[in-house]
């Protein structure tokens, strides 16, 4: 679920500085905070709905290794697929991503040059990008 903080960490405007977010799970919820940004998801088998506060939305389907993403955005309709501890996506908007798992660490690469890094503790889970 960290990945899509992450994508909604793109819609952010790049600043000089560092930027980062939070997400918390309860139970089949999960809720996300970034700055004014907000959000939330539901889980429902093996599809969450995904709504933010600024109106976007995407629903995540797994495949298999696979998550397809049909969102009001095309930074937010794409696939991912797994292969061990790291997940490739491709986004309709043309970004390419690699998110590698270590440990309790996840560090998220894309192709518009933006790097985060996201720890989980518990059913939190804390991303800060650069």
């Amino acid at each position: 679920m960290c990945i899509m903080l992450v994508l909604l960490l793109l819609f952010v405007p790049r600043l000089g500085f560092a930027q980062s977010g939070s997400s918390i799970e309860i139970g089949a919820s999960t809720s996300y905070s970034l700055g004014d940004l907000s959000g939330s998801s539901q889980s429902v088998g093996l599809t969450e709905f995904y709504s933010f506060n600024n109106g976007m939305s995407t629903t995540r389907t797994r495949v298999g290794s696979t998550d397809f993403y049909g969102g009001s955005s095309s930074s937010l309709s794409g696939a991912t697929t797994s292969i061990g501890g790291t997940t490739f996506g491709a986004w309709q908007d043309g970004t390419m991503s690699t998110h590698t798992t270590i440990g309790g660490s996840t560090f998220h690469s894309f192709s518009n040059g933006r790097n985060c890094t996201s720890t989980r503790n518990g059913a939190s889970t804390f991303t800060s990008c650069y």
